[in-house]
């Protein structure tokens, strides 16, 4: 599955709560999904705090020709809340990713 992907750029979806991430490309995949999942919060909530936010909902990164991110689900539970994400071995516009992972998190 992961081979198709990266051969078709298309973005690969993971889920995470509680310190646990799922993905159907593989593990070496899900867990640089993790990896960079916690970097990309910890940049969230530093900022969110610098712009007098509680959260931020959604962040990107580019990097090396990737572009990744998350969004926090708004249908979780609250007290637990779900993260959606993704990976994908292109740039992709900030909308365009928050608006498939949004698509990813509806269906």
């Amino acid at each position: 599955m992961l081979t198709e992907a990266l051969e078709q750029q298309s973005l690969r979806f993971f889920r995470a709560s509680r310190g646990a991430a799922k993905g159907k490309t593989g593990p070496e995949d899900t867990a640089r999904f993790a990896e960079n999942l916690m970097i990309l919060q910890e940049c969230a909530i530093l900022l969110g705090e610098k712009l007098g936010m509680h959260a931020v909902a959604s962040a990107t990164c580019y990097e090396n020709g990737e572009t990744m991110g998350f969004c926090f689900d708004q249908n979780s539970n609250p007290q637990n809340p779900e993260v959606a994400g993704g990976i994908v071995n292109r740039r992709m516009p900030f909308r365009e990713f928050v608006g498939s992972v949004r698509e990813y998190i509806n269906s």
